[in-house]
């Protein structure tokens, strides 16, 4: 019995070492990929375009729209819902991810901040809020006309 229990250790201890040696192998390729990724968004960035994916973006405690409009805004305007649902349900702000889809396309056609482009993508539009218009400047009231109004 000993003797099998030896076979099997070595067996695992084997399974151990070449699993071990997949993962350094895997990290690798993480760690090149992620120096190929920020060299991509540094030429990006240097261009002047929006870098997809608002891998820098914070979203938890938004509201959905607010989310959904800083997901919009990080790609320049441009908002892909399956790229915000994603991110959204990463940030965690849905308590059933099932119903993301239909919560996101509710919230968009609700908030009249979106136009649709093509489907499953937005534009927003940036409407100017009445509150923070300026006032309009009052005129002086005057008895004669300078011409007679017709009625």
């Amino acid at each position: 019995m000993s003797n099998n229990v030896l076979h099997v250790s070595d067996d695992v201890s084997k399974l151990y070492e070449k699993l071990q040696g997949k993962r350094d192998k895997l990290r690798e390729q993480l760690e090149e990929a992620e120096r190929e990724f920020e060299a991509v968004a540094t030429t990006l960035k240097l261009m002047g375009l929006p870098t997809p994916g608002t891998s820098n973006l914070s979203l938890a405690g938004r509201t959905h729209l607010e989310a959904l409009i800083d997901i919009a805004r990080a790609n320049g305007g441009i908002l892909i819902v399956r790229q915000a649902r994603r991110l959204m349900t990463k940030a965690g702000l849905f308590t059933n991810p099932k119903n993301a889809s239909s919560i996101l396309f509710t919230a968009i056609g609700r908030s009249g901040k979106f136009k649709a482009v093509a489907k499953g993508k937005y534009e927003l539009t940036e409407t100017k809020d009445p509150a923070k218009l300026p006032a309009p400047v009052p005129v002086a009231a005057t008895d004669e006309l300078d011409e007679e109004i017709p009625f």
